[in-house]
């Protein structure tokens, strides 16, 4: 059950870094860089290889929650094992709050007139706390993720017989042949 709601953890921050935070890190890297704008030659050369850079570094950044997911998905419930608990907590409260507040922003055009703008920041907060949240579990997850061995591996290096160690110096000590 943890891990299935780390995994759901995991989708619901890559569909939320793909709504909320895209779109304004794309249009602030349209203002920052200034596409076009710098003089021919060399220097616009530079800059569309700087911005190349930073595209392909921000999608990179953004689709950290589908590599992580793909990789859980390919491995198994081995890889879940050596995820520090705390962290893949953290990652599923923020997720739920992600969900909650969200949910409770698109509902509230159901509510009273008067009640509409205290429960849309309200849940606008919550749903930011849940994103900030959920990323800083899942990368502390993730980057503090232990080796495990796999289970059929563990049995397999105890069936292995030890190899013979042969000792040749000094003389004294030297293995000998029967």
């Amino acid at each position: 059950m943890h891990r299935k709601l780390y995994l759901v953890a995991l989708f619901v921050l890559q569909v939320a870094l793909i709504g909320w935070v895209a779109p304004p890190l794309a249009q602030l890297l349209r203002i920052e860089t200034a596409p076009g704008l710098a003089p021919a030659g060399w220097p616009a050369t530079l800059q569309l290889v700087a911005l190349t850079v930073t595209v392909i570094a921000a999608a990179l950044a953004l689709a950290f929650p589908v590599v992580a997911l793909v990789r859980h998905c390919t491995r198994g419930p081995v890889r879940f094992v050596g995820l520090p608990d705390w962290a893949t907590i953290a990652a599923a409260c923020g997720a739920a709050a992600l969900c909650v507040g969200s949910l409770t922003h698109w509902l509230t055009a159901v509510l009273p007139v008067d009640a509409r703008f205290t429960v849309i920041l309200v849940a606008k907060s919550v749903a930011a706390a849940g994103l900030a949240l959920a990323t800083a579990g899942v990368l502390c997850a993730e980057l503090l993720r232990r080796s495990v061995v796999a289970p059929r591996d563990a049995v397999d290096r105890r069936r292995e017989r030890p190899a013979r160690i042969e000792v040749t110096h000094p003389p004294e000590l030297r293995t000998r042949v029967a």
